[in-house]
């Protein structure tokens, strides 16, 4: 037996080493790698579908994209690996996977299953696409990536093996996205940044953009890591690069005939990289988006001098707005088409009217908190300090202190806790907070103080905490095969109420039908009502990847819309971003529709299209429609 087993293990360690050889190969250019790798894409043969995974500021160059990006990485993947096969996403199915080393997801919509455990590629927005579903860090940030990498760990292997890379790094200017919110004061000017794509976002010829993910808690579990950074519209934090598990997220949206030779290279790594991860699951699901990092910023916004400049950009907004409506109408007046978008951006009033300084507080520290401190922001600080190791998410986007945690005056993410709360459970002292605390903050449930011991003296050399994991302890079991079932997939994020906006949904839609005193027209009134803190965009630039907010509207045989369009409530410029204006708080749209020869019960949809976002983090683009009776 003991002969048997020898056997086995210089077997594979004999495997590995060939293995290893093969891949440094590639060292020699005109060698191709020993990989079969599975390209999922849209087959320029087949029609293109109604809904594309790609996102760009126009459409205009969506049919080309669709002709060429397969044949691209079609003959890209054969020029550095052995075997290369393509498959239309609508086609695919997961036992494909099983044939090959490594799987590149380029299309929508794919599923996998929570199991999924082969080696995978997820470009740009098929990461949140596919990630989301199951539990994957790789969540909708922003779909506003550029053409550079920045915070980049350059000894990473994915830029040295089996292709070295030599990075060109240019500093440039750093994002104005990035001085958003409390990292912002010491973020430096300027940053290093690499070049990744080779096309530009400009007007003229727009190109394919990126995806990040949040970089909040996506380091905090022993399987996943944060690679590097991009230029993009949030924060330094945003993941562009990054893997979790068996998945890797390669952010950048560019085919390889788009990318850098430097890029392209790295890309070869990254499949090489991502095949040694075959069937090594993740250990965390994502179930909180929300960390302590919310109350970093909570910290930095109580601050009368940051409300002020708010103003200051409100006020400088507001006459970019005038600016901008009149260069549109003068190039109306001159026979200009302006386009449907900047019809309504000339429709869209404006608002003088500012935020007091005490709704300020109240939108950043909550009623409850204001109610105690007023203006006094030196207490609020005090209060996050006096606090900080005990908070506990209230939802999957808010964080609150957790009171049992704060009787215990031990912080819940040290492993001390869970000693004391066995401790007390061995002595039975208040076993009752202690027992609530170790089920809390853990995925075990033990009936006695002894098992509670025993679990944790086995483990607590591999115990780590997660934030994203839903602020729990678990265990690292990254050194052995992966369960069939992720150990945190029962660690539902608490719920919060659906009624209304909430942190979970931070806009709620209603519509209603208002009829005339001729009762033979109405007006259809559709109203989005936004969690403060939150908002829609009202108005956006060509060039911009943010979405801007559309109105739905299905009517019925016989039934016309006003040629007028809809009314909407005022827009508000967004300060720091140039020429853009959001929707706060409650914003009304409204049209005027001849009902004169409409059956009587029949139904009228409409809604919204719009894309929700706070000074830090975006959520997915969401369509909403409503049903109206006449």
């Amino acid at each position: 037996m003991k002969k048997s087993l020898l056997l086995l293990m210089v077997m594979a360690f004999a495997s590995t080493i060939l293995y290893a050889a093969q891949i440094n190969a590639k060292q020699d250019p005109s060698a191709k790698i020993p990989l079969k790798v599975l390209y999922v894409g849209y087959d320029p043969q087949k029609p293109m579908p109604a809904k594309l995974v790609w996102y760009m500021p126009s459409e205009k160059r969506y049919a080309e994209f669709y002709k060429t990006r397969l044949p691209a990485f079609k003959s890209f993947l054969e020029k550095n690996f052995t075997v290369v096969k393509t498959v239309d996403g609508r086609d695919y199915d997961s036992k494909m996977s099983d044939d090959v080393d490594v799987t590149i997801f380029d299309a929508y919509p794919v599923k996998l299953s929570a199991d999924f455990n082969r080696p995978a590629i997820l470009l740009a927005a098929v990461a949140p696409d596919i990630g989301i579903p199951i539990g994957l860090k790789f969540d909708w940030y922003c779909q506003c990536l550029e053409n550079d990498a920045l915070n980049i760990r350059t000894s990473h292997e994915i830029f040295n093996t089996p292709n070295k890379v030599n990075l060109t790094m240019v500093t440039r200017p750093t994002p104005g996205g990035f001085f958003n919110g409390f990292q912002g004061p010491k973020t430096p000017k300027t940053m290093p940044m690499w070049r990744v794509i080779t096309e530009g976002l400009d007007e003229k010829n727009p190109y394919l953009i990126g995806m990040v993910a949040h970089g909040e808690g996506f380091a905090d579990s022993p399987d996943a890591e944060v690679i590097s950074g991009g230029v993009c519209l949030k924060n330094a934090e945003a993941v562009a690069l990054g893997r979790h598990g068996n998945y890797f997220m390669w952010g950048f949206a560019a085919s390889p005939e788009y990318m850098t030779d430097e890029a392209n290279k790295v890309f070869v790594n990254t499949i090489c990289y991502i095949k040694k991860f075959d069937k090594r699951t993740p250990i965390v699901k994502k179930v909180q988006q929300a960390t302590r990092e919310e109350v970093d910023e909570k910290i930095y916004r109580a601050d009368e001098e940051l409300y002020k400049k708010s103003l200051v950009a409100r006020k400088e907004g507001n006459d970019r707005l005038r600016r901008m409506q009149d260069s549109l109408r003068a190039k109306k007046a001159a026979g200009a088409d302006i386009g449907r978008g900047n019809e309504m951006f000339l429709k869209m009033p404006f608002t003088d009217a500012v935020q007091s300084y005490d709704e300020y507080l109240k939108q950043w520290q909550g009623e409850e908190l204001y109610a105690k401190f007023g203006t006094d922001t030196k207490k609020y600080i005090q209060y996050y300090h006096d606090n900080y190791e005990y908070y506990y998410p209230t939802g999957f986007q808010s964080v609150g202190v957790d009171e049992d945690a704060q009787k215990l005056g031990v912080s819940n993410r040290s492993k001390e806790m869970l000693e004391k709360c066995i401790s007390m459970l061995e002595k039975d002292e208040n076993d009752v907070l202690a027992r609530r605390l170790l089920e809390r903050y853990t995925t075990e449930k033990f009936a006695t103080a002894k098992e509670w011991k025993a679990w944790y003296d086995k483990n607590k050399n591999k115990l780590f905490y997660t934030e994203s994991g839903g602020f729990k302890f678990m265990i690292d079991t990254y050194d052995k095969p992966a369960p069939a079932s992720n150990p945190s997939a029962s660690t539902a994020a608490p719920k919060e109420s659906v009624a209304g906006p909430t942190l979970a949904d931070p806009v709620s839609v209603t519509a209603n039908l208002q009829y005339t005193s001729d009762k033979k027209h109405a007006d259809i009134i559709v109203e989005a009502n936004i969690l403060q803190g939150w908002h829609i965009y009202a108005y956006l630039p060509a060039n911009s990847p943010y979405i801007q907010t559309e109105t739905l509207l299905e009517l019925p045989k016989g039934a016309k819309a006003s040629k007028n369009g809809w009314d909407s409530t005022a827009g508000i410029p967004y300060p720091g971003l140039d020429n853009i204006f959001v929707y706060e708080n409650k914003v009304t749209f409204k049209v005027n529709v001849d009902m004169t020869n409409v059956k009587k019960g029949s139904l009228i949809k409409c809604g919204l299209y719009y894309q929700t976002c706070n000074d830090k983090k975006c959520l997915q683009p969401q369509r909403k429609l409503l049903v109206l009776k006449s």
